[in-house]
């Protein structure tokens, strides 16, 4: 009898242990990834995870190589970064509407001569590749029903929808043709990149109480094959921040954030951000 009571005590001694052993490896990174679903946005420790450094430069390498090098064919005017000033970043999170689920930046081409006297801020952008950005609910319907500029110019400005769709066809007819056969993927190029509401809420969380932030930096890159620029630890950690990248994404443009000091340096902390969704692979 006595053996028995013993043996019962080891028993539930080693499923207490058991128990409280999973409960403190709940956090580890494979149970992180598969409930990352269900977690609260703000407890997501893949929101605003920097690109590894090797995959970072081989991205913005490999536009600056291929992609960035027909589009100075196609326009002198063409850039590869964009400036947002703090206070128009800030803003477009500020005033995300509440049944808003992803800001989408659209790549579109502004051409001076179809908008007379309208747009004076984009004149400098005349002909060249451009992004407007825009608020959709879970439908995929734009909120407002205006889009927004804010790329290198000092004031936000609004643009019609009419005029929006004047300027997507426009990259859809002069520009991305000229750039598709970069991406392995029959689709060609992409039309947006979507940033997830959550996303832009928790990177915002680590704004606020920073007093040396002078303004942000878009970088245009473009999806290479991933796996030949990070480890298998890497990919396994990322796997669900990186699961609509396929071997067919490798070429499609994206974009990497990067932020800046007031003296013009980059926050590493804030920086080499691209976990964002493309489009055709994640449209509206």
């Amino acid at each position: 009898m006595k053996t028995r009571t013993i043996f019962l005590r080891i028993v539930a001694f080693c499923a207490i242990f058991f128990i409280v052993s999973c409960s403190k490896n709940s956090k580890s990174p494979q149970n992180l990834i598969s409930s990352e679903k269900t977690a609260n946005s703000s407890e997501d420790p893949l929101v605003h995870v920097p690109m590894p450094a090797k995959l970072d430069s081989a991205m913005r390498k490999s536009f600056d190589a291929e992609t960035y090098v027909e589009l100075k064919k196609l326009n002198s005017k063409n850039v590869k970064s964009f400036y947002i000033t703090k206070e128009n970043y800030l803003s477009m999170i500020d005033n995300l509407p509440e049944n808003a689920e992803k800001v989408v930046f659209s790549f579109v081409q502004f051409n001076k001569s179809k908008f007379p006297n309208k747009y004076k801020e984009l004149y400098k952008f005349d002909g060249s590749l451009y992004m407007l950005f825009y608020y959709l609910d879970k439908d995929g319907n734009n909120i407002t029903g205006k889009t927004y500029a804010v790329l290198s110019i000092k004031n936000a400005v609004e643009v019609s929808e009419a005029d929006f769709n004047t300027m997507f066809q426009d990259y859809k007819t002069n520009i991305k043709p000229e750039i598709d056969h970069f991406v392995k993927g029959p689709q060609g190029n992409t039309l947006s990149v979507n940033l997830a509401k959550s996303d832009l809420l928790v990177y915002k969380e680590k704004l606020d109480n920073r007093k040396d932030i002078g303004k942000f930096k878009i970088t245009l890159a473009q999806w290479v094959n991933v796996p030949d620029f990070v480890s298998k630890g890497q990919i396994k950690i990322l796997s669900s921040r990186l699961s609509a990248f396929t071997e067919d994404t490798a070429g499609q443009m994206t974009f990497i954030t990067d932020c800046e000091n007031l003296n013009g340096e980059d926050i590493n902390s804030l920086s080499g951000d691209d976990m964002n969704k493309l489009c055709p692979q994640d449209c509206p």
